[in-house]
């Protein structure tokens, strides 16, 4: 009696101490994003370099010193990592494009633990790396000699920084992506190794424990401690002892307390999609039966259970869904994880088995590219809230850990209704995009019957940009665009519409009045290519039930006045979008329209000084003016002058509001802005 007394008071204490950890750990995630603050000053600082990477003539690290900060240094340097500096520097102002559900910079650096971007003007090395970092330096050298150098840095160090982008983005496509973030499945296969190696030469059992846990540790320093990793290796660990000295632990449990570690260790983890990727697909496939008897029919129902887990978050995060992915993951998982990853290791040594390994890569890549443009079972779905993301989670759970599939219906119908929502959406939208020093306007009907782009936006060197516009039109639910109109032939304002007509579905084009110059000729080859039907100088459009009006339809001898300048009304709202077209064009066009009292007016060419003439606003009268302009531009625009014309109209810009909606419901105008 007594020995049962003492083990429920331990297994009682243990709850109270697991239970106050958890609310010490809720705590200090808490305080860490109450008092997250991102760093802008002038100063010297030392600190550890903990990675390094060379990309476009620039050396880029991550320094730990009082905090995590993101650094570049101009033109290659003799660092290593794990040297201590000392180094003078500027911040760089985070300065990100602020489109509604897109990729956002500042939340990425947050999911690092990262509060400051700065730019090193100057160095100098207090002391090199310890023995650790010198292995891992060597290690690093080594990788770097190799062919296959991108996926031996994704499988030894978790940096996938050097894999292309356009196959990054295939793998994502394909619902893929997961087979290239070391996990639970990579941890098994790397601990199996170690212990069969252990097991051939005959090293004991305690020995090999502590050892074990030495290398796997060392292999967690190599990966710089990544999320799914960290989560995988605490999770067998533990459940390794637990099952060696019978400490009848639960698994979830077992699992709980891996997540606290984890968040206790880097609260910044709330920031990673992996972390929440990594977490609910393990404490799903928890409750998986395995079936001993059938290893292909076991990968299959692992391939499903993913794939079901995985949509949520998926949709969340990424709006669209590929149901291909069942079928790939049974091919990739086997491909990836019993043949190129553990090559990897054997091509790390041996070079000439690198040789068979980049084959293998190129097949793995050029497949993945091809299946990634199958585009017949991928579905986009509009923008999950966290509320109903919670709930679908929750009737999941329930259907799987209770074995009733019935309730898996409701899951389905769930998701075949945020599926359809936006087709009973009777509101009209109009946004003004940020998309830095360029142009970018979107028009979507009612229900969803017509979408029209005007602009693409271009920056160049931004890799971001055209994900960004394809993600927020994805989370509105947009599958298609009927009508791409490019104003103009600048960069600025059509830069990114390669790359649009390549990667969404454009269904027609049109230019404006004038010859065609190189960026347009290019984008026409395109065209061609897809058989996408384009149109130049037309005088209107019928969208459903309104139409649009292209009121210059005159030749100059520019392109800015060349540009095609848009009215339409909506509803009884009044709305005009100038492009770049100047005074010259702003005149011709109230001589030959009588237009006024304008409730939206897109502002030409960026509120520059050749534009926006104060006889032209006076004519116009426009009720609210936006702005689409780059913070801290080299061309100082908008300029001040043209400030003062619009200075009777409320004046939205993109370098302070981010991106504007007009939201048109009950006939009735609503604003909303996308600030930082």
């Amino acid at each position: 009696m007594k020995h049962y007394l003492k083990k429920s008071k331990r297994i009682l204490l243990y709850k109270f101490i697991f239970i106050l950890f958890s609310f010490y750990n809720i705590f200090s995630i808490y305080n860490f994003i109450h008092n997250y603050r991102f760093n802008y000053y002038k100063v010297k600082n030392s600190g550890v370099v903990t990675s390094i990477t060379y990309k476009n003539k620039r050396t880029r690290l991550i320094i730990n010193s009082n905090y995590k900060v993101f650094a570049y240094i101009d033109g290659n340097t003799d660092l290593s990592v794990g040297d201590k500096i000392l180094y003078e520097y500027e911040n760089y102002e985070i300065n990100e494009h602020r489109i509604p559900n897109s990729f956002s910079y500042k939340s990425y650096l947050k999911s690092l633990g990262i509060n400051s971007v700065i730019k090193i003007k100057n160095y100098k090395l207090l002391n090199r790396g310890k023995s650790i970092y010198k292995i891992k330096n060597t290690i690093s050298n080594l990788v770097n000699k190799r062919r296959s150098y991108a996926y031996l840095k994704t499988f030894l160090f978790s940096d996938k920084s050097d894999i292309e982008k356009d196959v990054k983005s295939s793998y994502q496509i394909n619902g893929i992506t997961h087979m290239l973030a070391l996990s639970g499945f990579h941890v098994i296969l790397f601990i199996s190794f170690i212990n069969y190696v252990f097991r051939k030469t005959g090293v004991n059992f305690h020995l090999s424990n502590i050892l074990l846990v030495l290398i796997v540790l060392f292999y967690l320093f190599l990966t710089g401690f990544t999320v799914s990793l960290l989560r995988a290796t605490l999770f067998y660990f533990i459940s390794y002892y637990n099952n060696l000295y019978n400490l009848k632990i639960k698994k979830s449990t077992i699992f709980l307390i891996t997540l606290n570690i984890c968040l206790l260790n880097k609260p910044y983890y709330i920031y990673n999609t992996a972390f929440w990727y990594t977490f609910i697909l393990s404490l799903f496939l928890m409750m998986k039966r395995v079936n001993k008897e059938s290893r292909i029919f076991n990968f299959l129902q692992i391939s499903i259970y993913a794939f079901l887990v995985s949509i949520p978050l998926t949709i969340y995060f990424n709006y669209s869904i590929n149901f291909f992915t069942i079928m790939y993951n049974l091919f990739f998982i086997i491909f990836v994880c019993y043949f190129i990853y553990p090559i990897v290791f054997i091509a790390l040594i041996f070079k000439p088995v690198d040789v068979f390994l980049y084959r293998m890569i190129g097949l793995f890549e050029s497949t993945s590219l091809y299946l990634s443009k199958i585009k017949l079972c991928q579905i986009i779905f509009p923008k999950m809230s966290l509320f109903l993301l919670i709930v679908v989670y929750l009737i999941l759970f329930i259907s799987l850990y209770k074995r009733c599939y019935k309730v898996l219906l409701v899951y389905f119908i769930i998701l075949i209704i945020i599926r359809l929502s936006v087709y009973i959406d009777k509101n009209q939208y109009v946004y003004s995009l940020d998309v830095g020093q360029g142009d970018s306007s979107l028009y979507v009907s009612s229900y969803h019957k017509s979408v029209v782009l005007i602009d693409t936006g271009g920056i160049k060197n931004d890799i971001y940009l055209r994900e960004n516009i394809i993600l927020f039109l994805k989370s509105i639910g947009v599958r298609s665009i009927d009508y791409l109109i490019i104003t103009h032939g600048d960069y600025d304002h059509m830069g990114e519409a390669i790359n649009l007509v390549n990667d969404f579905k454009v269904e027609k084009v049109i230019f404006n009045c004038g010859p065609y110059n190189d960026l347009e000729k290019e984008l026409i080859k395109v065209l061609d290519k897809k058989k996408i039907k384009y149109y130049s100088c037309i005088k209107e459009l019928n969208i459903d039930k309104n139409k649009l009006y292209f009121l210059q339809t005159k030749e100059y001898d520019n392109e800015n006045d060349n540009s095609n300048v848009i009215y339409t009304e909506l509803d009884n709202y009044k709305f005009m979008f100038m492009g770049d077209a100047g005074v010259t064009a702003e005149k011709e066009i109230i001589s030959k329209y009588n237009i006024s009292n304008i409730d939206v007016l897109k502002v030409g060419h960026h509120g520059s000084k050749t534009s926006s003439s104060k006889k032209f606003i006076d004519e116009i009268n426009p009720k609210y003016s936006i702005i689409s302009v780059d913070k801290n531009n080299r061309y100082g625009h908008p300029n001040k002058e043209v400030l003062d014309n619009l200075n009777n109209s409320k004046i939205y810009r993109t370098d302070q509001d981010g991106s504007i909606m007009f939201k048109i419901k009950n006939k009735k105008l609503k604003i909303e802005t996308c600030s930082p």
